[in-house]
């Protein structure tokens, strides 16, 4: 699998989101959210999915500008709708809004409706830490799991992360995870670059488990835990969806829907830990469950939620692993675009 240059890359992508009408300050936005996700290890929801932006820009199902039009507010909550827009731009600005509220009223509630998937829910979660604040984050999708008991797909794999800061010499601590086995952005990176994946992540359309992953992207996902991730998958669609006046129940779309946008809805909650506890309190508390855990076990054997992804970068220099069939991808977008294409070293 090449390896490309983060700064080549980054140059790539902006240079396709400006060109498509992206407004400098968004696209700049998005691109970050693209280098989180080739950085942590969460590739499957980097780049490859810069033509799938590019395509539904072009016919009309996703807006270039992402106006967030506010439609109610109190003092520590508010719901925006992101007008079909992107949904990196609207949740990292539905977060700085949260922080806001937070840092005033100890916390601070945002919904977002109307809205694209955000790419990693960490990326999300991480703006508001690097504000010291603790964060929750909520997205409801298009659907793909099928409620226990049943066979038809209806929520979906519906990511949500937690985040909270740490001190000095220990990465933050961030849950990023879907209520399925396995992230759906794993299953199409698989479709693309033609591999199997592991049985016990999907079904296909009759219910049967696959390793195929264009079945399993027919079929349904399984979720996390059982039923339980199945209840997550409930409580995460009423909160991002309902609650948010978004697509819910199985009505919102994915990305590569083409009947229209995919109104899926965010919610995004910031806590000021300050106005709970002193910070040395805190630190010295983080210290000792991070000791905690990692006595647990051999050393070197237990990371706490995040530490991984963190720590992805050690020994790749500013370089991340792309496969041949993303590249190809990207190659192609580079010529209907007519940008320069993704420079090799």
């Amino acid at each position: 699998m090449p390896d490309i240059a983060l700064s080549a890359l980054e140059r790539f992508c902006l240079d396709v989101l400006l060109g498509q009408g992206v407004p400098a300050e968004d696209a700049a936005l998005i691109v970050d959210s693209i280098r989180f996700a080739h950085t942590h290890g969460k590739g499957t929801h980097g780049a490859g999915r810069m033509p799938i932006y590019v395509n539904r820009i072009q016919k009309g199902l996703m807006q270039a500008q992402t106006p967030l039009r506010e439609l109610s507010s109190a003092p520590a909550m508010a719901l925006l709708d992101a007008g079909d827009g992107f949904g990196q731009v609207a949740a990292i600005r539905g977060m700085d809004r949260a922080v806001k509220m937070a840092k005033t009223c100890g916390i601070g509630l945002v919904g977002i409706r109307h809205s694209h998937n955000f790419g990693t829910a960490a990326f999300v979660a991480a703006r508001a830490v690097e504000s010291g604040m603790a964060a929750i984050v909520l997205a409801n999708a298009a659907p793909a799991i099928a409620p226990t008991g049943g066979h038809k797909a209806v929520f979906g794999t519906n990511p949500m992360a937690f985040g909270f800061p740490a001190p000095d010499g220990m990465a933050p601590v961030i849950l990023d995870m879907a209520t399925s086995q396995a992230a759906r952005g794993k299953i199409r990176l698989a479709a693309t670059n033609g591999d199997d994946i592991p049985l016990g992540w999907a079904l296909d359309e009759a219910g049967e488990p696959t390793c195929d992953p264009v079945a399993a992207l027919a079929g349904s996902m399984l979720p996390v835990g059982g039923a339980k991730g199945y209840g997550l998958s409930v409580v995460v669609d009423i909160m991002a969806g309902l609650m948010t006046r978004s697509a819910s129940g199985g009505m919102a779309r994915n990305l590569n829907n083409p009947d229209g946008p995919s109104r899926c809805g965010h919610m995004l909650i910031a806590i000021d830990i300050a106005q709970m506890m002193p910070q040395a309190e805190y630190d010295t508390g983080m210290r000792d469950l991070s000791a905690a855990a990692k006595d647990a076990g051999a050393e070197g054997a237990v990371f706490l939620p995040g530490e991984r992804g963190a720590g992805y970068m050690q020994g790749r220099g500013d370089h991340v692993p792309l496969s041949d069939a993303v590249i190809a991808k990207l190659d192609a977008l580079a010529q209907t675009t007519h940008v320069v294409p993704l420079e090799r070293d």
